[in-house]
Parts: C-alpha cells; structure tokens; sequence
C-alpha cells in the first residue's frame, strides 16, 4: 500500500519496532532450561532431606526417643509440602498452541514471579516449621537432662545460623523475583 487514506497513520512508520519472533523464542527456551534445571536441583535436594529426616528419625525412634523422632517425621512431611507445592507453583508450563511466543514468556515469567515472591509462605514456612520442630524436640530433651540454661546454650547458634539461612534464602528469593519483575515490565512495554 503505497497511500494511507490518512497520512497521520504513516508519520510513524519509520519509527516502528518489531519484536523478532526467534528471540522470544530463544529468550523462552532458555528461561525453561533455567526452570527445568533449578526444580532438579530442588527435587534432588529435598530427596535428600528426606533420605535424612527418615534415618534421623528411625535412629531416634530405635532409641526410644519419640518426640526427636516425630519432629524428624514431621520434618519429612514439611519437605513433602514443599516439593508439591514447588510442582504447583513452579514447573514450567508448556505452551498452548494458540498462544503467541511472547503471551507464553511472559505468562512463564508471571508464574515464576509468582511462586518467587510467595516463598515465605510455601517454602520457607513449611520447612521452618519442621526444622524448629526438631530444634524444639532437642531442646526440650536436653532440658530434661541438664537444665534449660544447657539446652539454650547449645542451640542458640546453629538456630541463630538457621534463621540467617533462611532469611538469606528469603533475600535471594526476593531478588530473583525482582528480576522477573523487570523482564515482565520490559515485555509489557512492547505490547
């Protein structure tokens, strides 16, 4: 078409961009690599809580020490939690054929944000719940044996070092969202 019926609609063609199509499709392919890799990670380290948690508390048990062996338990069930709800809400999601490659990046990036800002409540809670439970199993039996005075001064810094973890896990979390927010922002601009 060589004449616009209006000649404001071509006072800007010149300044047109368009996104290319193959780098979305690289930009997602990667971000499904990072995913994919980072929930291995995730799946082979709570495999190895598990592993842990279940010999910890089969020892205990052996040892007639029911209430450890129930915090390792229920440390083995929080990591449960987790490992679903990383399934729920971080895995990657294959794309639909009717959407485009950008709609599916940036669906992947909104999810990913998602679950990143939200690891208070469906990581870090869980898992703190069942860590503190052994801490509070130890404590009590150490109360037990040598007084409370004991019992604090041998957990106050592995808990306090647990807390600097977790919050160091939180601050990550954070960031990477962060991040995420950003490259969503900058899709946002193209459409």
């Amino acid at each position: 078409m060589s004449h616009f019926p209006i000649p404001e609609w071509a006072a800007h063609v010149g300044d047109a961009e368009f996104t290319d199509p193959t780098l979305v499709q690289t930009r997602a392919a990667k971000f499904e690599k990072t995913i994919k890799r980072r929930n291995v990670i995730e799946y082979a380290a709570g495999a190895l809580c598990l592993v842990g948690f279940g010999v910890a508390a089969a020892g205990a048990f052996q040892a007639a020490e029911y209430l450890i062996a129930g915090a390792f338990a229920f440390s083995s069930a929080c990591v449960l939690v987790v490992l679903w709800q990383l399934n729920a809400r971080g895995s990657y999601r294959p794309s639909p054929p009717e959407e485009s490659c950008l709609a599916h990046l940036r669906g992947q990036y909104e999810r990913q944000y998602d679950a990143l800002r939200t690891v208070p409540m469906w990581y870090l809670g869980p898992i703190a719940l069942g860590v503190f439970s052994v801490y509070a199993a130890m404590i009590i039996k150490f109360t037990q044996v040598g007084g409370l005075a004991k019992a604090l001064e041998g957990t106050w810094q592995p808990l306090l070092g647990t807390v600097a973890f977790f919050g160091f896990v939180w601050w990550l979390n954070w960031f990477a969202a962060g991040k995420l927010k950003a490259q969503i922002d900058q899709i946002d601009t193209l459409a």
